[in-house]
């Protein structure tokens, strides 16, 4: 079995257990590595650590059911938190506001998120690598771009990559495939050929099927870059949960920003 294989079946694991006293040696255990191992192919995998992971997935655990009704109190509990102030501090730090905060303005922005479907042909983009920091969840944190440094390329050859009414990628990679230290890329779509230059690498995405998810507009970029953090975490959180779908692995999610417009292309196929 693959190290893949063997990370989906922890993930289908922690979705029907995560509420309970799970823990990275309790997961490396199911799959016969020692901890230092699984810990080491889990974040190669999946992105983020494994405690960064279980404490996301009862987070959004505990946000579904706050929507279908439940109290903080009894949302906390059930999600696998040990106190309430505990979950609250968690919520904070992964949603930016109060529980009660987050559910009402959600409602007014993202609770009708609902995308629309497109068969996207393969392309390439030309992108900067942003190395990120340690332990960042790439399904709660886009836009990444902001207040980053993206002066190794100067402004007349960034634009000889640029066609006309050309839009720009930003999506998550692991660059090296042995290594867990997870980028952040972002650049225009360009044509396979395109000379890159050295500080930039050339992405190819292939042909598959998207559900597309508009992101509310903004005054700022700081604005821009919360509504394109909360929609990732509405997708993830919420939306695969009941949509009848699930996400195509063989294919790359990502942000396509064209003029004013902000869209999240994630790939899916039937459940």
């Amino acid at each position: 079995m693959s190290y893949r294989e063997d990370m989906d079946r922890v993930l289908a694991f922690v979705k029907d257990h995560a509420a309970e006293d799970l823990t990275a040696q309790t997961l490396a255990d199911l799959c016969g590595y020692s901890y230092s191992h699984f810990c080491h192919v889990f974040k190669s995998i999946c992105g983020v650590s494994v405690g960064v992971y279980l404490r996301h997935k009862r987070l959004f655990d505990a946000l579904l059911l706050m929507q279908n009704g439940n109290s903080v109190t009894d949302a906390a509990f059930a999600s696998g938190f040990e106190t309430v102030s505990g979950f609250e501090r968690a919520f904070r730090r992964l949603f930016g506001e109060a529980p009660s905060v987050y559910l009402k303005k959600k409602q007014g922005v993202f609770g009708m998120l609902e995308p629309k479907f497109e068969q996207k042909k393969a392309f390439c983009a030309a992108g900067y690598l942003l190395p990120a920091e340690a332990d960042i969840d790439p399904k709660s944190s886009g836009a990444y771009w902001l207040g980053k440094d993206f002066s190794a390329v100067s402004a007349e050859d960034y634009a000889k990559l640029c066609a006309p009414d050309y839009a720009e990628i930003g999506t998550w990679l692991l660059p090296e495939e042995n290594s867990d230290t997870l980028c952040y890329f972002l650049g225009p779509e360009v044509a396979a050929d395109a000379d890159v230059p050295a500080a930039m690498r050339l992405l190819t995405f292939p042909q598959a099927n998207y559900a597309v998810f508009t992101v509310p507009k903004a005054d700022t970029p700081q604005a821009l870059s919360e509504n394109v953090s909360a929609a990732w975490r509405y997708i993830f959180g919420e939306w695969f949960e009941q949509s009848g779908y699930a996400f195509d692995k063989n294919a790359r999610d990502f942000e396509r920003y064209h003029g004013e417009e902000t869209c999240i292309y994630v790939p899916v196929i039937k459940d």
